[in-house]
């Protein structure tokens, strides 16, 4: 999903208005920070968000800024997207996968293969990092897969 600051910012690009412009302040104590974020294009106030972080306030500034402006100026056109590429992780392991069965461990199908990503990568903790992420999603996506091929009775 883009950052809605990503997103403000193309939609103002795309609609051939000024640069957003984000003022931030803080308020409130150290043990219980608030701030707010209020975003102008062009001079004009067009959001106003709150967040107990400045990276929470401008976020939401900038998502009832890009309504605001949605609501003025429309929707972009959009031309037809190339397909998005599968992330290396997922490339990754569907070659292992597919070497595995090739040496008889399971069959590849892989539209249970991609299932068995979409939930293991939904089941991990976010609080792993990096090459943790990989190894983990890679053994975690193979149990599941596994699992999914018992379930719908295609393995042998």
């Amino acid at each position: 999903m883009t950052h809605p600051k990503s997103a403000l910012n193309s939609y103002c690009q795309s609609k051939n208005l000024p640069t957003p412009k984000f003022e931030t302040r803080g308020t409130g104590t150290d043990e219980d920070p608030l701030f707010i974020s209020d975003v102008t294009v062009g001079g004009e106030l067009v959001g106003t968000g709150q967040g107990r972080s400045k990276r929470e306030a401008e976020r939401a500034a900038a998502e009832l800024a890009l309504e605001h402006l949605r609501n003025l100026h429309g929707e972009v056109e959009t031309a037809k997207r190339k397909r998005r590429r599968k992330p290396r992780s997922e490339n990754r392991l569907a070659e292992r996968e597919t070497s595995e069965a090739a040496t008889g461990a399971w069959p590849v199908y892989p539209e249970v293969l991609a299932e068995a990503l979409r939930v293991a990568d939904a089941r991990l903790p976010q609080s792993l990092k990096g090459r943790d992420v990989r190894e983990e999603l890679a053994r975690f996506a193979a149990d599941v897969y596994k699992s999914l091929l018992e379930d719908l009775g295609l393995t042998s």
